[in-house]
């Protein structure tokens, strides 16, 4: 026998179920703070534009920051959201 052969009566996977409450509770959460992080970033930046005055890929950092940042930042928001979620509805399933 060798030491790498799991045995086929334990668990794969342990991670435990989430109740529907629980997952409520979860997005909600999940949607504040990616909601607040949104806020600061469109906002905050474009309002402090002209203090970040140096140069990033020959362009000046504000600049960037105001046109691309934030709609790169929401990007990763909607990529962040729909990878947690999908993963706690897969755990509600199970």
């Amino acid at each position: 026998m060798s030491m790498s052969r799991i045995d086929s009566d334990q668990p794969v996977e342990t991670q435990q179920l989430l109740s529907p409450e629980e997952f409520a509770l979860r997005v909600k959460r999940l949607r504040l703070i990616l909601l607040s992080i949104w806020g600061s970033v469109t906002f905050c930046v474009a309002f402090f534009a002209r203090e970040l005055n140096f140069m990033w890929l020959d362009r000046p950092f504000g600049f960037w920051m105001a046109a691309q940042g934030s709609v790169l930042m929401f990007l990763v928001i909607t990529w962040t959201y729909a990878l947690l979620v999908n993963r706690w509805e897969q755990q509600t399933q199970r």
